[in-house]
């Protein structure tokens, strides 16, 4: 060793994405003290959709899979909720496991049949699976008031044990970046598992790891159901925090703007996609009150993310490795 680095040998570099996780996670706590009512709805937002994305990441980054169709997870969670509330059944333990329990169910059906595709089929199946599920809850009414296009409204948030009332918007928040928490700690662990490690083979050299004994349709089939609980729990605080459900859940540009959080942030990071729905809700919140057309800003930054940086903003904040 010689030089410069023969100095710094040993000495702790310095890391540029542990600065923006923990900046991120002290705005996240900080928010419900410091901010309005306002704030922290944003912040809450960001946090729930957070959690779809570093679901839709599992498929993306993780498994080569394009999913355009990751918004029926969402609004299934949300309408199982809006549903179990109008029936009288507003215990939070029993609507948030429904909502998995649901979405994991529609992501076995669903994945049963569009993991037998691939590429532009798989994108496009996905893609239908969702809108027939976007007619459906346009045309199906609950009560004479309720349900259809109209949407579902939900009288009171779901509360936990009967003690932890959701109401107070602080509490709801907290208990979000909770389960954010506990989603990206559980997805990381599933990344870096023996089951991560097959998903990712697959999707680079799917004959090969076939070859080895695998059977990559069922590991697909298992991250497809996993995605999709993670994205129906998220629907389920998603329509906590709205109070209120519509058809739109289901809609395609809901997926698309999903796909846009985590390509922007960065596929194949679990923390990018977080980075990306952070700008994307931001952007979205602050240009909207100039101007309704705020996707003229965001646009040209998609694509300059796409063209210079494959790795989206987590890709610039990660370290070089030395040659």
């Amino acid at each position: 060793m010689k030089g410069p680095k023969a100095f710094l040998f040993g000495a702790p570099r310095f890391d540029l994405r542990h600065v923006v996780v923990a900046a991120g996670l002290v705005i996240l706590l900080i928010v419900p003290v410091v901010g309005d009512a306002y704030a922290v709805r944003v912040a809450s937002r960001i946090v729930i959709l957070a959690m779809i994305a570093i679901s839709l990441d599992i498929l993306l980054g993780y498994g080569g899979l394009i999913s355009f169709g990751h918004a029926m997870f969402l609004g299934s969670g949300g309408y199982v909720v809006g549903v179990l509330a109008f029936l009288g059944i507003q215990n939070g333990l029993v609507a948030y496991p429904a909502a998995v329990a649901l979405s994991i169910l529609l992501a076995a059906l669903v994945g049963y049949l569009v993991l037998r595709t691939v590429g532009v089929y798989f994108i496009m199946i996905t893609l239908a699976f969702a809108q027939m599920l976007y007619y459906v809850a346009n045309g199906v009414r609950i009560g004479e008031n309720y349900g259809g296009d109209e949407g579902l409204p939900l009288a009171g948030r779901s509360p936990l044990f009967g003690l932890v009332d959701f109401n107070d918007p602080a509490v709801l928040h907290y208990f979000c970046v909770i389960i954010l928490a506990a989603v990206l700690f559980g997805s990381y662990r599933l990344v870096n598992s023996r089951f991560g490690r097959v998903l990712q083979a697959a999707k680079d050299n799917e004959r090969r790891v076939r070859s080895l004994g695998y059977n990559t349709f069922r590991y697909r089939l298992v991250a497809f159901m996993i995605s999709g609980g993670i994205a129906g729990l998220a629907g389920a605080l998603h329509m906590n925090l709205q109070k209120f459900v519509s058809p739109d859940e289901f809609h395609w540009v809901i997926s698309g703007d999903l796909l846009i959080m985590v390509i922007v942030g960065g596929a194949k990071s679990l923390i990018g996609p977080i980075i990306g729905t952070a700008v994307f809700v931001f952007l979205e919140e602050f240009i909207s009150s100039i101007t309704e057309h705020w996707m003229i800003v965001f646009g040209p930054l998609l694509i300059l993310v796409v063209m210079f940086g494959r790795g989206g903003i987590y890709g610039f904040i990660r370290p070089k490795r030395d040659d």
